[in-house]
């Protein structure tokens, strides 16, 4: 008899190289210089990839194939993968038994094709933290209003999530409204929230909701950035059930690369710091830890700097020409 219940075996896929993935990465310069647009040079587009590889080689445990699917993706959509306007994140597909990379528009590129389309000038969104003022006007002359109250802001209790859209031709801005009841319902289609973004990046995720609903009342010309736009908002509502097909796909690293993997990075790069034995090994880390810190820094997380700050420059320290340890060695 068939055991139901037996554990689903990982398909074995090979990591590839950086240097592999350089290589791989060199076949597919035809199809993604295709869709770039013209605005954004292949050099930085490919730059940005590189790095995004280097802040988080899970990616290279991926499925070759899914990775540079979805970099062909996000140079289709117009942006780039730098953890701001989108990121290419790792995630575990159990029915395909392995790791594949998903691209992922975020908040701010949604902005940013936003500005680029034919009809809409800009999209906003802000979450509301409890205790804010915060007022909804309705009737003949509709507004929001909402003061920002920097003691309560990044607080875990949210209470709605809104989106303002404002047209080229100067209209009425398009408003959407979403309590947190509201958004609590499509978060809940996904049975594995708890383990997904939404556990961990619950602002941007309410954001995104409301875009999402917001884009159903947009009007979408017929142009090239518009269809951009709207390729872009479809993919983060493919994404936001994704976990409904991928599931059980429990975030293999969570949303954490949202942030080009720096909070998976500052757990790698700390110990292979403190396992370094020599000055070069030490050096060859020293660029890949400055950027790190500086990228910590940027997110505002202190503590992950200093973490690798310290651990940097006791690795360097220990392991220097004339140091008691290296002596003896």
């Amino acid at each position: 008899m068939m055991n139901n219940n037996a554990p689903t075996q990982r398909r074995q896929v090979a990591r590839i190289t950086p240097d592999q993935f350089a290589h791989e990465f060199s076949k597919i310069v035809p199809q993604v210089q295709a869709v770039l647009p013209a605005h954004i040079p292949f050099e930085k587009f490919e730059r940005v990839v590189r790095i995004a590889v280097q802040k988080n080689t899970s990616l290279l445990e991926c499925s070759p194939k899914s990775l540079f699917m979805e970099c062909v993706k996000a140079a289709s959509d117009g942006l780039l993968p730098d953890g701001r306007e989108g990121a290419i994140v790792p995630r575990w597909n159990s029915q395909a038994r392995c790791k594949e990379a998903v691209w992922q528009p975020m908040v701010a590129g949604l902005m940013k094709l936003a500005r680029n389309s034919g009809q809409i000038a800009s999209i906003s969104s802000q979450v509301v933290f409890r205790g804010e003022r915060f007022r909804v006007v309705l009737g003949d002359n509709e507004t929001i209003e909402h003061e920002r109250d920097l003691e309560l802001a990044g607080s875990d209790d949210i209470v709605a999530a809104y989106a303002v859209a404002r047209l080229k031709d100067g209209s009425e801005p398009i408003r959407e409204v979403m309590t947190w009841k509201q958004i609590e319902k499509v978060r809940n289609v996904n049975d594995y929230w708890e383990k997904g973004p939404w556990a961990k990046w619950k602002d941007e995720m309410a954001r995104k909701t409301v875009i999402r609903r917001l884009a159903k009342r947009l009007p979408f010309s017929t142009d090239r950035d518009d269809d951009r736009l709207r390729d872009a908002i479809e993919r983060t509502d493919a994404l936001m059930d994704i976990n409904a097909v991928v599931a059980e796909q429990a975030p293999v690293d969570a949303f954490e690369a949202a942030a080009m993997g720096i909070e998976h990075k500052t757990t790698d790069i700390v110990p292979m710091l403190e396992q370094a034995t020599t000055f070069a090994a030490v050096q060859d880390l020293e660029d890949q830890a400055t950027s790190l810190i500086s990228s910590l820094d940027a997110e505002g997380d202190i503590e992950g700097a200093n973490r690798v700050d310290q651990a940097l420059k006791s690795a360097l320290s220990r392991t220097a020409p004339g140091h008691p340890e290296q002596v003896s060695a």
